[in-house]
Parts: C-alpha cells; structure tokens; sequence
C-alpha cells in the first residue's frame, strides 16, 4: 500500500504548528511500510490551507495539499480536520517534534495523535489515541472517516 503523509515544518526541520498558516512541508511517500521518497513542499501564501478554506471562493477550491493521505501537525483546528477529511486527507495533531521519528511511529503504530477541539476561538487537543498509517480512527467522531 502506497501512502503519502505531509508533516507541517515552517522551518523544513521540526514539526511544526499551525497547519493552516504553514508554507514549507515534509512529503513522504511510504510504499510498503517503507520510506521511499522523501522530499520538501514550499507554498506561495495563495497556496497555503488557510487561504483555501477562507479566501478561495470557487466552487471547488484546489490545495496541493489535497494531494496527500495524512496530514501529521503541531495544531489545526476542527474545521480543518473536517474540511481535509472531504479532500480525503486525515489529519493528525501530534506531540512528537522530529519527523524521522514520527514517521517511523507512524509506520509502526506507535505515534500518538490527538483529535483537535473547539472552544470557541481556542483550540487544542484531546483524546490521545494511536493509528497505523494504513488504519481509520474510530475514535475520531468520524471526522476523517469520509
């Protein structure tokens, strides 16, 4: 099974916040459970998901990040998550700060995400639970099962 994963990285070396402002990410392509490209996305501002799901307003709104099966970030709101999971694209919150390390989780099932909540203006996470790279979450309310 081939997945691609996008890891946010402002800086191109951490993981980093703030999904829907990023302009720089990590693209890995597994195929197999094994890494077999790994390369850098930079974005224009017009290109970044914040401008997508705010200020695009076709009908049908295009992000290269569409393009992806998993989405591995520091933070990103709920209508983020939801307005992924229509493109197909699961998104996770994660602690782990280094992506080597958290894509070799990710293939082994051993990273821990956490399903992104809305106070009001205010999101963080909750609800710790691990996925394979291959697996959908149930514990998600089904925001990423679509």
């Amino acid at each position: 099974m081939k997945s691609i994963v996008a890891i946010t990285s402002q800086n191109k070396k951490t993981i980093t916040k703030h999904a829907g402002e990023c302009r720089n990410y990590i693209i890995y392509t597994i195929e197999n459970n094994i890494v077999k490209d790994k390369k850098i996305l930079e974005l224009q501002d017009n290109e970044i998901l914040k401008y997508t799901f705010h200020k695009d307003k076709s009908s049908d709104p295009k992000n290269l990040l569409f393009d992806v099966d998993i989405l591995l970030t520091g933070s990103i709101g709920p209508g983020g998550v939801n307005k992924l999971a229509k493109q197909n694209v699961t998104a996770y919150v994660i602690k782990e700060k280094d992506p080597e390390i958290a894509i070799e989780k990710l293939i082994n099932g051993t990273l821990e995400a956490f399903a992104p909540v809305s106070h009001g203006n205010h999101h963080h996470a909750h609800d710790e639970h691990k996925h394979n790279h291959d697996e959908k979450c149930e514990n998600c309310n089904g925001h990423h099962n679509q």
